[in-house]
């Protein structure tokens, strides 16, 4: 038994990778089985990075700081490659002097910037993208007329011919049972202003469902089948996994980039998501419009996360909400909706093939008509 100062010496050679593999294998197993473990790594990580984050923004200041007093000085020399002045009343003091004012105040901006950054950092939130880099992945349908058309002769659909006459589906994208009674969770930007949303697979046909609660800053979305003749689906294979996934760890995910269920595998890339959000993972796994909101899992059948976007300026950079944020969004909206997270391990030891036949009948394509 360890004591409070031993176990967060344990922690942060963890983090900085100095355990010998006898203790790396003894703290997995520690971490795995003990979930307040790996929420205390988890808040070391965060303290640590936003440390980190600290230091280059105090770093930054000092060197502006620096810049700022010579060009101050009566002494200030202006080097270039082909000529030096040293007079104080060169045309770059000049200068200065007419738009410091103006110089200073852009030096200030840079700082209140970085303070804003860090502010979401330490935060922890991330939900303030570049839009110029991430991208969103649900499918936008222009053409739908011959689907809904094939979907009115199925007897599970449960559009009428006068929706068919006034509703235009607008995007697709991909969502999962969390519960075997009808709760699903997918993308909030899935369903963002949508009218009327429905799920479908191959088994269950095609639902209607509603929105129970949303977050627009975890891009988190939680529906619920709305149908009288649900019998609700089987009990959940998979368990939501508690702990993070430490990068290189192999993933795998399931989605509707396409009509038909799409698997596609990869692997954890860094603890963190896009521009350091720490409820979001980097993944190597190719995705498309459509893959917004499919699960995604670790070898063992365990749900790590959620997809929710890429960087279309890097190629094979995806990005997965954390199951662990997940969860406890879930279990703070309570009140709304009592939701209990799946437990059951009934994938673990299972081939691929074997894994992927029990998950796809709780994986759906998710429609949306504005």
């Amino acid at each position: 038994m360890t004591n409070k100062r031993e176990t967060d010496e344990l922690i942060e050679r963890y983090c900085q990778g100095q355990l010998t593999p006898e203790e790396l294998r003894i703290f997995d197993q520690w971490r795995e089985s003990d979930p307040e473990m790996a929420n205390a790594i988890d808040d070391h990580r965060l303290i640590t990075d936003s440390f980190r984050i600290f230091a280059e923004r105090t770093d930054l200041k000092k060197k502006l700081a620096v810049i700022h007093n010579e060009m101050e000085s009566e002494q200030f020399v202006y080097k270039s490659p082909l000529k030096v002045v040293e007079k104080s009343d060169s045309k770059v003091r000049l200068l200065w002097k007419r738009y410091r004012v103006a110089a200073v105040a852009a030096v200030a901006a840079i700082i209140a910037v970085s303070s804003t950054i860090l502010y979401y950092d330490l935060a922890g939130g991330g939900a303030v993208k570049n839009q110029n880099a991430y991208r969103e992945l649900r499918r936008e349908v222009e053409n739908i007329k011959r689907k809904q058309k094939a979907l009115l002769q199925d007897q599970n659909s449960s559009i009428s011919k006068d929706q068919e006459q006034d509703q235009t589906q607008s995007f697709t994208g991909t969502g999962f049972a969390i519960t075997s009674n009808g709760y699903v969770l997918t993308s909030y930007h899935v369903v963002e202003d949508a009218t009327s949303i429905y799920i479908s697979n191959e088994k269950l046909g095609q639902v209607q469902v509603k929105t129970v609660y949303t977050d627009k800053s975890l891009d988190l979305a939680v529906l619920k089948v709305d149908d009288v003749d649900f019998k609700g689906f089987t009990e959940m294979p998979y368990s939501f996994k508690k702990s993070i996934s430490d990068p290189g760890e192999k993933v795998f995910t399931l989605g509707f980039p396409r009509e038909d269920l799409v698997y596609n595998e990869g692997s954890i890339s860094s603890y963190t998501g896009y521009e350091g959000d720490t409820t979001a993972y980097q993944i190597s796994i190719p995705v498309n419009p459509g893959n917004s909101g499919g699960p995604l899992f670790d070898n063992q059948g365990n749900l790590l996360g959620i997809i929710s976007g890429k960087n279309s300026s890097a190629e094979g950079a995806s990005f997965a909400v954390k199951s662990k944020w997940i969860s406890d969004y879930i279990f703070k909206q309570r009140e709304v909706a009592n939701i209990t997270i799946p437990s059951r391990k009934n994938l673990k030891g299972a081939d691929r093939p074997a894994q992927i036949k029990k998950l796809k009948d709780f994986v759906f394509m998710v429609k949306v008509y504005n």
